[in-house]
C-alpha cells in the first residue's frame, strides 16, 4: 500500500513537471522571458528527478533479505547524493549563462526585448501547480517517512520561490525595468545551487551513519535512565538510518541479579526506546555493576 501511494505521488509530480517544463520553455521563448526560460530549465531538471524517484522506489521499499539484512532504505540516500550533484551541475550552467546574458544586456541594451504580458499569466499558472505539488509531496513524505520524496518536496518549495521571482521580474519589466529579468535568472540559479548543496550535505549525513543532534541523544539517554533497574549508561551509540535510527547501548544493573531479571530490564529498555522514538532497532548489552567500587565489572 505504502509503495503504491509513494509511486502514485511521484508519477503525479512527473506529469506536473512535464507540463510545467513545456509551457515555461515554449511561452518563455516566444514571450521573450529569460527568467521563465530559466525556470523552465529548472522544471526540466525536475523531470529527471521524478524519473529517478520512480526507479529508486522500486528498490528502496523492498524488504530486508540475506544480502541486505538492514533493508534497502539507504538506496534513497544514494539517490539523494546523485540528485544533489545533478542539481549543482545545472545551477553552475545556468549561473554562467545568466551572468553572460546580463553582461551582454548591459553592453547592448538595444537588443533586449521586454517579455510579453502573457508570460506573467503563464508564470502565475505554473506557480499554482507547484504549490499543489509541494503540498502533496510534503504531506506524503512526512506520513510515510520517505527521504527521497522529502527531497522532492524541498525541490518543489524552491521551485515555488523561483517561479514567484520570475513572475515578479516579468511584471517589473512591463514598467521598463528590464534588467530585473536577468537578475531574476541569476537569483533562481542561486536558489537551485543552495538546494543542491543542502541535499549534498544531507546525503553525506545519511550515508556515513552520522549521529542525530544532541537534543535527540539527550532524550534517548534520559529515557533509558528512567527505566527501572538501570543504574547507569556505560556506552550509548546512535546512528541515522535515513530518517530513522539505530541505537546501541550498554547499561549497568545490579551484579547479583539473575540472568532472567537482567534480561527483563534489557527487554524493557529495548521495547521502550523503540516505542518512544523512531528507532528501527535498539540493541541492549547488560553489564553487572559493582556497588563497592562503583564501576561495571
Amino acid at each position: 500500500m505504502k509503495k503504491k501511494i509513494l509511486k502514485r505521488v511521484v508519477i503525479l509530480s512527473l506529469i506536473g513537471n512535464i507540463v510545467l517544463t513545456i509551457i515555461k520553455l515554449i511561452f518563455g521563448y516566444y514571450g521573450s522571458s529569460r527568467s521563465l526560460i530559466s525556470d523552465g530549465i529548472n522544471s526540466f531538471v525536475d523531470i529527471f528527478i521524478s524519473l529517478m524517484l520512480v526507479i529508486v522506489l522500486q528498490v528502496a521499499q523492498k524488504k530486508a533479505d540475506d544480502n541486505h539484512p538492514y533493508g534497502h532504505e539507504k538506496y534513497e540516500g544514494v539517490l539523494y547524493l546523485f540528485l544533489s550533484l545533478f542539481i549543482i551541475g545545472i545551477a553552475v550552467f545556468l549561473g554562467y549563462q545568466s551572468t553572460s546574458d546580463l553582461i551582454g544586456a548591459i553592453y547592448e541594451p538595444g537588443n533586449v526585448q521586454t517579455p510579453l504580458i502573457y508570460t506573467a499569466i503563464i508564470a502565475f499558472f505554473a506557480l499554482l501547480i507547484k504549490v499543489g505539488l509541494y503540498i502533496m509531496n510534503y504531506k506524503t513524505a512526512k506520513k510515510y517517512q520517505s527521504v527521497a520524496l522529502m527531497a522532492d518536496s524541498k525541490n518543489h518549495l524552491f521551485d515555488i520561490i523561483s517561479t514567484s521571482i520570475s513572475l515578479i521580474s516579468i511584471l517589473f519589466s512591463q514598467f521598463g525595468m528590464i534588467y530585473f529579468e536577468f537578475v531574476a535568472s541569476i537569483i533562481i540559479t542561486l536558489f537551485i545551487l543552495y538546494v543542491g548543496l543542502k541535499m549534498l550535505l544531507d546525503a553525506i549525513s545519511y550515508l556515513v551513519d552520522e549521529a542525530p543532534n544532541l537534543e535527540v541523544m539527550a532524550q534517548i539517554e534520559a529515557e533509558i535512565l528512567r527505566r527501572v533497574g538501570v543504574i547507569r549508561i556505560d556506552d550509548l551509540k546512535v546512528r541515522k538510518h535515513m530518517q530513522q535510527l539505530y541505537v546501541d547501548v550498554e547499561i549497568s544493573v545490579k551484579q547479583d541479579l539473575s540472568l532472567q531479571a537482567a534480561h527483563k530490564i534489557a527487554e524493557d529498555v529495548h521495547d521502550h526506546i523503540e516505542d518512544t522514538f523512531d528507532v528501527i532497532h535498539c540493541m541492549v548489552h547488560v553489564n553487572p555493576y559493582d556497588e563497592k567500587n562503583k564501576a561495571a565489572l
